[in-house]
């Protein structure tokens, strides 16, 4: 940015350009009419100079204050997204372990002759359970793959997914 000294320097040589001219014209000297007005020209280019470097480096501030709201817009949009993802993970996790307590529950409840007789009786039935738990396995792993891909397409969340989470928090 040019400085108070450079702008008053620069004024001061307009001004003095100015006088020249004008004692050029008073004394009906040319040369000096000439000079004064070439001096005046000169310095006034040094302003514009001045006032274009003036500003230059107010849009550089402005550019610069722009850049630094996006990146720290980006870092709470990027903590948002860790943390969330990070709930969902804990969701899943929670319901696979209610999912898994169930299932142990109900095949403590289950006796061999229970199995047997159903084995016996009805094979469809143990079928169409084999079938359910195939059915929530798939699930599993399909929402498991979905959320892999989410994470990997958001900087930082994939190495994350694929740390557990350990090494991001």
């Amino acid at each position: 940015m040019a400085d108070f000294i450079d702008k008053a320097k620069h004024k001061a040589e307009e001004v003095a350009g100015s006088a020249k001219e004008t004692v050029g014209e008073v004394t009906d000297n040319k040369d000096l009419q000439a000079e004064g007005a070439k001096d005046q020209t000169k310095a006034q280019g040094k302003q514009v100079g001045d006032s274009v470097s003036d500003t230059v480096e107010d849009v550089a501030d402005v550019a610069k204050d722009k850049a630094s709201d996006a990146q720290a817009k980006a870092e709470d949009v990027a903590g948002d997204v860790k943390e969330k993802a990070s709930e969902v993970a804990d969701a899943a996790k929670d319901k696979a372990a209610e999912v898994k307590s169930e299932v142990k529950s109900a095949v403590r409840d289950l006796d061999s002759n229970d199995v047997a007789a159903a084995a016996s009786d009805n094979k469809n039935v143990i079928a169409g359970a084999a079938a359910a738990i195939a059915a929530v396995v798939v699930t599993v792993l399909i929402r498991r793959r979905r959320a892999k891909k989410r994470a990997a397409s958001l900087p930082g969340i994939a190495e994350a997914f694929a740390t557990g989470w350990k090494s991001a928090s």
